[in-house]
């Protein structure tokens, strides 16, 4: 059983200084409490969630979810600047539909729609715009850094973080725990990986 999974594991560490949340959370309470000492347990709450946006799906599933757990949460979509249909309807206040994209972050180039547009018109705090320099540079960081090869719509969520927009913005650069959502590489071709990444060393 999952949970007993948990409990077996935490009772071994019963003993140490541990950093958790949820199943894990509960299974060691109940170990220590079975060895008759005290349980400190530090949970570490995210303030800030960076989310890739296209079709509004994503977002809008987790914004919804975020802000019914906790409303003071601050959820950030980041998006190309070659596909940025969400951040110009944002900052017009109606839904825009782009005719042309042109971006390295192709599972991104969908447009909002009807329903998810007044989910991120209404819950999304604010919009980070990024170019494909930015997001190749985020996909390096990722393969020479946390050795993971991240394909380029995956990576946008830290190009956002990383990026001078972030940074240098008082409405973002404040941010203390901030989660990036949707790290996957299953679109990543090696080859062309190593290609861009070298063409940005290059240059």
């Amino acid at each position: 059983m999952h949970g007993g999974s948990k409990f077996r594991g935490t009772s071994k560490s019963v003993f140490s200084v541990t950093h958790s949340s949820g199943n894990h959370v509960a299974a060691l309470a109940l170990a220590a409490n079975l060895q008759r000492i005290p349980a400190y347990v530090v949970h570490y709450h995210i303030v800030t969630l960076i989310i890739p946006i296209s079709g509004g799906g994503l977002i809008s599933g987790v914004v919804v979810g975020a802000k019914s757990r906790n409303p003071a949460i601050r959820v950030l979509v980041a998006e190309p600047k070659g596909a940025d249909d969400a951040a110009q309807s944002k900052a017009c206040g109606r839904l825009i539909t782009l005719s042309h994209t042109n971006t390295i972050a192709d599972g991104l180039r969908a447009s909002l729609g009807d329903i998810t547009w007044p989910i991120v018109r209404d819950l999304v705090d604010d919009i980070i715009t990024v170019d494909d320099e930015e997001i190749l540079e985020a996909m390096r960081y990722n393969y020479e850094v946390l050795k993971v090869a991240v394909e380029p719509s995956a990576a946008i969520g830290l190009a956002a973080v990383l990026s001078d927009n972030f940074k240098k913005n008082s409405r973002w650069n404040c941010s203390q725990n901030i989660g990036i959502c949707n790290f996957r590489g299953g679109n990543v071709d090696l080859g062309a990986l190593w290609e861009s990444l070298s063409r940005i060393t290059r240059t």
